[in-house]
């Protein structure tokens, strides 16, 4: 039960931000775009670069290969969904639901409260595999709910992510390291993305009419979801201890944790951004994330 009691105490004042981001909303306050383009272009670049500098080579390796595996590996049940009893959405969007993890926003709060600021940067190894599949196969997957194929071809590249993961692996071959004055800063920024995220929910969500939601038809859909990413993450973390090895009992640990994860407020931040599936994806974000509210504290529990 004190899992429970502290992983809710760290996590409540970012949820707070999702009504915030609602009430903001519904006045018509600020643009969507003032709170997504900074997290896109400036923030989530910097504690890219500075985790990248932190971890280990290994971690590097093993933890990213890992996520992006999953990632990948979740369009199979998005498909069989889309084809039996998801009709009625949008192929892309479900594929990006589906293969999107909550490691940064809803990840960064969640380890830090469950083992302490030092896995932050295990967690970021992890974001490394599942940024490179959202921020290339994800975002032209959200892209195409809009554009043509050529044209979110197009539009992948206008993500910096890729950029700014080259410029942490020339950096971290040339052994650079985060100068000591910067980690206070790197912090705050970390706090700053987690409010962003859930800033972006409760913005998207404004326009969705709760009443008219089918709840048992999105629990369906959303419990497809975490049964196949728990199954598939205990087929990779089984093969990596047999043929790698490579892995610690923490490290491990939020591995299981993270196909538990909701969807990213990556999928509504993109969606925001191509002016694309904005309730939807809001939506999805949301339930997911109050499974996971449940589903996480519960895994933890028997990590004590």
């Amino acid at each position: 039960m004190n899992v429970f009691l502290d992983l809710y105490k760290t996590l409540i004042p970012y949820l707070l931000c999702i009504p915030i981001g609602y009430v903001l909303a519904r006045k018509n306050i600020i643009p969507k775009n003032i709170v997504s383009k900074p997290l896109l272009y400036f923030f989530m670049p910097v504690l890219v670069i500075n985790h990248v500098l932190e971890a280990s080579v290994e971690n590097l390796t093993i933890l990213p290969i890992i996520s992006f595996a999953l990632s990948v590996s979740m369009i199979l049940p998005a498909t069989i969904v889309h084809k039996t009893f998801g009709k009625g959405e949008s192929r892309s969007l479900l594929k990006s639901g589906f293969s999107f993890f909550n490691v940064a926003f809803f990840g960064i709060p969640v380890v830090n409260a469950l083992f302490g600021k030092e896995a932050i940067t295990t967690l970021i190894c992890i974001y490394i595999g599942s940024a490179l599949y959202g921020n290339i196969i994800g975002y032209f997957q959200v892209a195409r709910t809009r554009f043509s194929r050529k044209h979110s071809i197009k539009e992948i590249f206008k993500v910096p992510f890729i950029y700014v993961f080259i410029l942490a692996v020339i950096l971290k071959i040339f052994g650079f390291e985060t100068p000591s004055a910067v980690e206070p800063v790197v912090d705050v920024f970390s706090v700053i993305v987690s409010v962003a995220g859930m800033l972006i929910i409760g913005i998207n969500i404004e326009q969705v009419d709760f009443k008219a939601l089918k709840w048992s038809y999105y629990l369906k859909l959303l419990g497809v979801r975490v049964i196949a990413s728990v199954v598939i993450m205990a087929a990779l973390i089984g093969l990596e201890y047999a043929f790698v090895n490579g892995l610690n009992t923490e490290e491990t640990h939020v591995l299981i944790l993270l196909a538990l994860f909701p969807i990213a407020a990556n999928l509504t931040v993109f969606a925001s951004f191509l002016k694309s599936n904005e309730k939807q994806s809001a939506l999805l974000v949301l339930l997911s994330m109050l499974i996971s509210l449940i589903l996480v504290p519960l895994a933890a529990m028997f990590f004590q």
